[in-house]
Formats: structure tokens, C-alpha cells, sequence
């Protein structure tokens, strides 16, 4: 009598959890790979938002206006918009008093954030969505021929514009000091005023 016995059913566990290991791998590269291509579309969208704040027409119109957050934050937006970013959109903005840059100079350092709740195909946590955010820091030193407006006193604040929101449709909140802001936007701000 042989005591030998098959061991062909002690495979099927293990490879029931090495399946099991794969799926959920394969899943979490799906997520991966969604979450990947947001962040993609909305750096592209803060870069072609970036663009056309410095397009003539546009950035005359902030130029020589006496709102020029309100200029640029409206032309973010839209062209945020434009792309197909359909998330929350926050644009700081800095403005330098009239006594730190010469009569036909305005200097402006601006943030953007975007910020999407992205919906995971494969989700392994309880959260069936994550948010996915990307933002984007320029400044400007628009100069004209003759002497342009300029504020008296710094302007400090951050237009947001929520889900869907587009130009115009955004909320100004003013900040007390440039202390205020995302520390990249400070450290913009200093080094175009020279310390």
C-alpha cells in the first residue's frame, strides 16, 4: 500500500492569492495611470493659461487697468476652462506698491492652483475618488512708455473660482501681508524686488 498522495491541490491556494496579488496590482496601475493623465491635462491647462496672460491684448488690458488680479484671474480661468479642467481653480496675486518699481514699470507675481476630485476605476481604498492638484508660479514686469498706474499700497489676494466656475465668476479675498501666500510665491516676489 503506498502512502503517497497527490500534491496537486496545495498549488491552488497559492495561486489563487498570486491572481488575487495581480488583480489588485493591475488595478492599482489603472489608477495610477487616470490619476497620471489629470495631472497631466492640468498642467498643460495652467501652461496655456499661463500663455495667454502674456498675450498683448490681454496683458494690456491688466497693464493699464487698475484690477490687473482681476484681469489675469478672469484670463486664467477661461483658458483653464477652455482645456477642459473642470475643477477648482485659486489664482493668487501680488501686486508691488508704487514705490518699488519706476513710473512705467507694475510688477505682478502670480500663483495658480488647480484642484479636480478624480474618480479611480479600481479604487482599493474605502475613498472612491482622489483629488489631484497642480499649480503654477510667473511673474511679470509689464513696462510701458509712459507712466501707468500703480497702486499706492501693495495688493495681496487670491481669486477662486469653484468647480465649473468660469471667467468673472470667481471670489476675491484680500490677505494682510505677502507672509499670506504659498511660500514659492513669496520667495518670486522677493527676489523681483530685490531681496
Amino acid at each position: 500500500m503506498s502512502r503517497y498522495r497527490g500534491e496537486g491541490g496545495n498549488l491552488a491556494p497559492l495561486a489563487v492569492a498570486l491572481c488575487l496579488v495581480l488583480v489588485m496590482m493591475l488595478g492599482f496601475l489603472a489608477d495610477c495611470a487616470v490619476l497620471y493623465g489629470a495631472k497631466a491635462r492640468q498642467e498643460q491647462a495652467l501652461d496655456a493659461a499661463r500663455s495667454a496672460c502674456m498675450d498683448a491684448s490681454r496683458s494690456a488690458a491688466a497693464k493699464y487697468g487698475d484690477d490687473a488680479g482681476a484681469v489675469l484671474a478672469d484670463a486664467i480661468a477661461e483658458q483653464v476652462r477652455a482645456q477642459g479642467v473642470q475643477g477648482e481653480v485659486s489664482v493668487w496675486f501680488y501686486e508691488a506698491p508704487s514705490r518699488a518699481v519706476a513710473e512705467s514699470e507694475r510688477l505682478w507675481v502670480v500663483g495658480m492652483q488647480v484642484e479636480e476630485q478624480q474618480p479611480l476605476p479600481f479604487p482599493v481604498s474605502p475613498a472612491s475618488d482622489a483629488k489631484v492638484a497642480s499649480s503654477r508660479i510667473f511673474s511679470a514686469r509689464p513696462y510701458a512708455a509712459q507712466q501707468v498706474w500703480r497702486p499706492d499700497s501693495r495688493i495681496c489676494g487670491v481669486h477662486r473660482f469653484g468647480d465649473g466656475c468660469g471667467a468673472g465668476q470667481g471670489r476675491f479675498s484680500a490677505i494682510g501681508a505677502l507672509e499670506g501666500f504659498p511660500e514659492e510665491m513669496v520667495e518670486e516676489a522677493q527676489a523681483r524686488l530685490g531681496g
